[in-house]
């Protein structure tokens, strides 16, 4: 009785499939040889690593985005003091902008903005500074396109080898439809459902799985690169900064002096 229940609410789910979807799935899987089912299981593998990536790091661009506005906004509201900009950057851990000053204005308080230790001219010392800050800029920039960019890679290998993978069942498939119509040597319908499933199954999955780690890598390689032209944008504007108070400080410096 259990057996018979099951079998019903199976048969049930499989033609409200097909009313719903125009094809039933089920049948099509439960009619694939062993290779085309093998082929499904890495593809469904595939699949869900995919989208367990394309959430994680949906959510981690975003959160980056929205943290980079926030701290702009706060920084352009402020007093235009590093700071205080300098302070608030500890709160926007997930912001590459608040990583790119919070690394600059370290450099520049451990090297006590190059005004002790070095004896040399103002002038060298401008560009000394300049020079050193320019390559923390340049490093935590890296730093953070490694880390935003991470995990990225997984999709492009999804949608890049999936649809191979459903290929390859489709000609497997093929190849095993026309063996059975060789053996049996006449058409038979019936002979031709393990091959054509395979065919089918496999080409629908490989596509299933690429489509959308195609989509979603290059919309959010697309984020990514928006926010690397801030970070780039950011570094050149703080260096001009830092240059002018390390100007500013040398004057000070000069008429105290005299």
């Amino acid at each position: 009785m259990v057996s018979m229940a099951g079998v019903v609410i199976a048969q049930t789910e499989s033609s409200n499939m097909q009313k719903w979807l125009g094809v039933d799935l089920f049948r099509l899987i439960g009619n694939a040889d062993i290779l085309g089912k093998f082929s499904l299981l890495i593809l469904a593998g595939f699949s869900v690593l995919s989208w367990t990536v394309i959430v994680y790091k949906y959510l981690h661009i975003r959160q980056a985005v929205s943290q980079t506005d926030l701290f702009v906004d706060l920084c352009n509201k402020g007093s235009g003091d590093l700071g205080e900009a300098f302070k608030h950057a500890s709160s926007y851990s997930d912001s590459p902008l608040a990583q790119v000053l919070r690394e600059g204005y370290l450099e520049l308080e451990v090297e006590n903005w190059y005004q002790d230790g070095y004896n040399v001219d103002n002038h060298t010392r401008i560009e000394l500074a300049k020079v050193g800050v320019e390559r923390v800029f340049e490093r935590t920039i890296s730093t953070e396109i490694t880390h935003l960019e991470s995990k990225l890679i997984f999709l492009a290998t999804t949608s890049s080898v999936c649809p191979f993978i459903g290929l390859f069942g489709t000609v497997w498939g093929i190849m095993g439809s026309f063996q059975s119509l060789t053996n049996a040597g006449s058409v038979a319908l019936s002979s031709l459902a393990p091959g054509l499933s395979t065919a089918l199954i496999t080409t629908v999955g490989g596509l299933f799985c690429a489509i959308p780690a195609s989509i979603m890598y290059n919309h959010l390689t697309n984020k990514v690169r928006v926010l690397i032209a801030r970070m780039d944008a950011f570094s050149l504007e703080l260096s001009n900064v830092i240059q002018k108070k390390i100007m500013k400080q040398t004057v000070v410096q000069s008429t105290t002096k005299y």
